[in-house]
């Protein structure tokens, strides 16, 4: 009878931890995970100078390039081009120099006007 009990206590605890081992608590991964998109460009230069360059270009439009150098100081320009949720193409370009970073592009937003003129005076 012993041997039979603890026959029946080692089942238990066999299906309990393997119920325990498989319960992650993660949840379950989708039942299908997105497209693949290919990398149609990705070429990346750099000298010993400091000078680089990078050009990607993905298979659903995405676009991004830049060149720059360390010559007194990060001189970068460059820009990115992608299509938003609205099906509206965007389209970025920026300069990043002693001046800070500069975007450009239509669909980047601009300040209201100021009320006064600024004299230039108490800076």
């Amino acid at each position: 009878m012993a041997r039979f009990t603890l026959c029946i206590i080692f089942l238990v605890s066999a299906l309990m931890a393997g119920r325990v081992a498989a319960d992650t608590g993660y949840p379950a991964p989708p039942p299908e995970y997105a497209p693949h998109i290919p990398i149609l460009k990705d070429d990346r230069t750099q000298n010993s100078y400091g000078e680089y360059t990078f050009d990607f270009q993905s298979g659903n439009g995405i676009a991004r390039q830049e060149a720059g150098s360390q010559n007194d100081g990060q001189v970068s320009q460059g820009g990115w081009t992608y299509t938003s949720p609205e099906g509206e193409q965007v389209d970025i370009s920026f300069v990043a120099d002693h001046g800070g970073y500069q975007p450009q592009g239509a669909v980047l937003p601009v300040a209201p006007p100021l009320p006064y003129t600024r004299t230039g005076h108490g800076v």
